[in-house]
């Protein structure tokens, strides 16, 4: 059955396996192999990464080559908690928020900060598409272009610090 699926996951306490012929998602438990749970994601080609939170799963999905969807799972469940509609290159959870880098319909690069619980933009933050490097900190997150250019910007408003 494990070669069925295209894609796995191997994370913290589950497997998460995605049959893209299918578009079936399946989540196991690591230690016992049990099945927990198997969920359906219409129209999704592939899953980029998956990111993870003690209560959700967090897909970077492509439907195409410029187009996305961007899922939170229940854990216990695979019940989509929220979504947002792009695609996302890169996620990562930090200082209890979700930072997203995600394109548009039109090709833009925007850096999000996310609410974990439900999806909500904080901010946003248009970036480049040379963008080659990022730092986070507390006081801080740090983008660096391949043109050499940089920007720091503020974590509580996503503007710029000079």
């Amino acid at each position: 059955m494990e070669n069925a699926y295209s894609q796995t996951f191997e994370m913290e306490n589950g497997m998460l396996c995605y049959d893209s012929g299918k578009s079936i998602l399946l989540c196991r438990a690591l230690k016992s192999g049990r099945n927990l749970w198997i969920k359906k994601i219409p129209g999704i080609c592939l899953i980029d990464s998956v990111t993870e939170d003690a209560t959700r799963y967090y897909l970077a999905c492509e439907t195409d080559d410029v187009h996305g969807l961007f899922l939170a799972l229940a854990k216990a469940t695979g019940a989509t908690e929220w979504f947002i509609p792009g695609k996302a290159y890169f996620q990562i959870l930090f200082d209890g928020y979700l930072y997203i880098i995600f394109t548009d319909g039109n090709s833009e690069f925007y850096l999000i900060k996310a609410d974990r619980s439900d999806g909500k933009k904080i901010w946003y933050h248009r970036v480049r598409d040379d963008l080659c490097e990022y730092g986070f900190r507390s006081d801080r997150i740090l983008l660096k272009y391949g043109s050499g250019r940089s920007e720091t910007l503020s974590p509580l408003t996503g503007i710029a610090i000079h």
